[in-house]
């Protein structure tokens, strides 16, 4: 079972990291794309926190799971306000291609990486 979690948690990252660093990339270039939070754009942070949980799973560290619950807490949290924003209409997230907002999937993707790391 810690197998299939661990499995699941690293595929869950890896989607984040790349829709992440998509996301990033588009705000760097082409600027405005994303929320700012004390001026910086929400899109970096949340990869930034990604990139800690990325960290935490490789087992470089010894105490993975505070990297891990910071990042994902963090993020988790950023979501959340994205997506109470977006529901009543304060806020605007990018959203996808088909027009749907990132930040509720931004706060699934987070609320499935606490509880599988919870369970692990």
């Amino acid at each position: 079972m810690k197998t299939a979690i661990s499995i699941l948690i690293w595929i869950i990252a890896l989607f984040g990291l790349n829709g992440a660093f998509g996301l990033s990339r588009k705000e760097f270039i082409e600027g405005n794309i994303c929320p700012k939070i004390l001026g910086i754009p929400a899109c970096y942070i949340i990869f930034i926190c990604l990139l800690f949980i990325f960290i935490s799973e490789t087992g470089f560290l010894k105490d993975n799971s505070k990297l891990f619950f910071i990042g994902g807490g963090l993020a988790w949290l950023i979501a959340a306000v994205g997506t109470a924003g977006q529901v009543l209409g304060w806020l605007e997230c990018p959203k996808t291609a088909g027009g749907f907002p990132m930040c509720y999937l931004s706060f699934a993707m987070f609320s499935a990486l606490l509880l599988l790391k919870g369970f692990r």
